[in-house]
């Protein structure tokens, strides 16, 4: 039992203080991958904090069914002084209801995760399907991108098979052929990382979670700092200025994004002020990588941690 109260501890901390560290460290996006790593390692580390919480928490009441009273009064010991004279049935009972609800609950938020998954799939193939419409008999634009009648300069990929990479008529009169060339790249960058995927649970994780503020921050912070690694990925291959020239050619005249469906990655459709300023004037990122490079050490070791000082202590004091 301590050893599910070590990971609810873990989990509890990480929920609610990690956010603003990790915040700290990935704000400018010096190193978006490695951002991307924490931010990602934070969440499933909550996660699976709270399935083996609950597992071992079923696992050792089942097992501990004829002494239960010597195990609570083990670890359980804070619940004295509300057990006035004993435990009883009536705590047995709660106890298991807790830990039963617990296990309840993660299916529950697995199945509700599956089913939002499954729903941003069916809207992006159904997007695909009207994008591929909307062009009709027209030649495939550049890269074998679709290409749509819109007064919206955009250009935007979505998931799915096959992937497809959507420009608006807009766009391409908004761009010359390097800046063009600069935000498909961005694009397949998306496409060839799966960006999708990782944004797709995210969002879907704060959507469903959105008590503790690691998810909602954190899924926000995911899709921001993915912008910027394909950002950095168009520019390795056509420098940092087209790159930047273009997410402000795609930028609408009042300074807003344009428009993109849920389901996809728009190359201008989160943070672009921001991303454009950094592009520019790129931060240095040899302390951000090293700060998140401990943190993904910390975040990796401390349940190990906790789990052998778990095991080994009573051993220790047994001896």
């Amino acid at each position: 039992m301590s050893l599910a109260i070590c990971l609810l501890a873990y989990s509890m901390a990480v929920a609610v203080l990690g956010p603003a560290p990790l915040l700290s460290m990935t704000r400018d996006g010096a190193a978006p991958r490695l951002g991307v790593a924490a931010w990602l390692l934070a969440i499933v580390s909550v996660l699976a904090a709270w399935l083996g919480a609950a597992v071992l928490s079923v696992v050792q009441l089942v097992d501990s069914w004829d002494h239960l009273g010597r195990v609570l009064t083990g670890c359980m010991s804070g619940l004295r002084v509300i057990a006035l004279g004993g435990y009883g049935s009536a705590l047995q009972v709660g106890l298991l209801s807790l830990a039963a609800l617990s296990l309840v609950a993660l299916g529950l938020l697995t199945t509700r995760v599956g089913l939002a998954l499954r729903r941003t799939r069916l809207r992006t193939r159904a997007h695909a399907l009207t994008a591929r419409i909307a062009a009709g008999d027209a030649p495939l634009g550049p890269g074998g991108a679709l290409v749509i009648d819109s007064a919206e300069p955009a250009v935007y990929c979505l998931a799915g098979r096959p992937r497809t990479v959507v420009i608006t008529k807009a766009a391409l009169a908004a761009l010359d052929d390097a800046q063009l060339a600069a935000v498909l790249a961005h694009e397949q960058a998306h496409l060839r990382g799966r960006h999708h995927h990782l944004l797709a649970l995210t969002q879907a994780l704060g959507r469903i979670l959105s008590g503790p503020r690691l998810f909602i921050v954190g899924a926000a912070e995911i899709a921001r700092l993915l912008e910027m690694c394909a950002d950095d990925a168009a520019a390795r291959r056509h420098g940092r200025d087209t790159v930047a020239d273009a997410l402000l050619a795609l930028v609408l005249p009042g300074g807003g994004a344009s428009r993109a469906p849920s389901a996809a990655l728009a190359a201008a459709g989160v943070g672009v002020a921001a991303r454009v300023e950094r592009l520019l004037f790129p931060p240095d990122p040899a302390r951000a990588r090293i700060a998140l490079s401990l943190t993904l050490a910390a975040g990796l070791l401390s349940p190990l941690i906790a789990t052998g000082l778990t095991v080994l202590v009573p051993m220790l004091c047994g001896g």
